[in-house]
């Protein structure tokens, strides 16, 4: 079965569980940059799931799927590839996925997906492929693009005590200039999770690149 008609499925639940005021609400705080059904995350939540089970059994390819998904205009269609691609089993994940996972960063972009790519599917990936996190991470330090900047910043959020805090604080220090607000919130955001293992580390950092503003309110906010 095409992933098309297995999205129809899912669309045509979407249109008679959607909420015009709420769809609106929801484009609103996210300043307009997409279009809604208008589904809270817990309804969407419950109807992604018997969708699942409802195309459980059906041959279909996943990564068609996913950039199927992608392509929709609603915003629902994108947090439901999100959720797919952080259940994506580990072991599935091969070398050349980083392309698919950049390709999702860099269209339709803002927070909502950016960042649980970055923390999860992109962690995750660089997890099971340490060897690529130097050509990659390279080439996404220095793009233009603002959300492969953030990335570069958060994708070791959920490393604990397994975090590259040289490659961070290498991160940090190029970046410590930019005054865009999605890049000091993601160094402050990525400090204030290391303290949770090195919070004297993080301090004595803080202090020595004389980290301001947003970026150090967030690092030290757990201390």
């Amino acid at each position: 079965m095409t992933s098309e008609i297995l999205i129809q499925k899912l669309r045509d639940v979407f249109q008679t569980s959607g909420n015009e005021t709420k769809a609106s609400q929801m484009s609103k705080y996210m300043k307009g940059h997409f279009a809604y059904f208008g589904i809270s995350a817990p309804l969407r939540n419950t109807i992604q799931k018997e969708w699942l089970k409802s195309i459980k059994g059906e041959e279909y390819d996943f990564w068609e799927l996913i950039y199927t998904l992608w392509e929709q205009e609603e915003r629902e269609f994108q947090m439901v590839a999100v959720d797919l691609l952080k259940k994506y089993p580990k072991r599935n994940i091969n070398i050349e996925d980083i392309n698919y996972l950049e390709h999702f960063i860099v269209t339709k972009s803002w927070w909502d997906t950016v960042d649980l790519i970055a923390s999860n599917s992109v962690g995750f990936y660089f997890q099971k492929y340490p060897e690529k996190i130097e050509d990659i991470i390279t080439k996404w330090r220095h793009s233009d693009n603002l959300w492969l900047n953030r990335t570069c910043l958060i994708f070791q959020l959920k490393y604990k005590d397994k975090v590259d805090f040289t490659l961070l604080k290498d991160l940090i220090i190029q970046y410590q200039p930019v005054k865009e607000f999605f890049i000091q919130k993601a160094i402050g955001w990525s400090l204030r999770q290391y303290t949770r293992v090195e919070p004297e580390l993080v301090k004595e950092f803080v202090e020595e690149i004389q980290l301001s503003g947003l970026a150090r309110r967030e690092a030290l906010r757990l201390l």
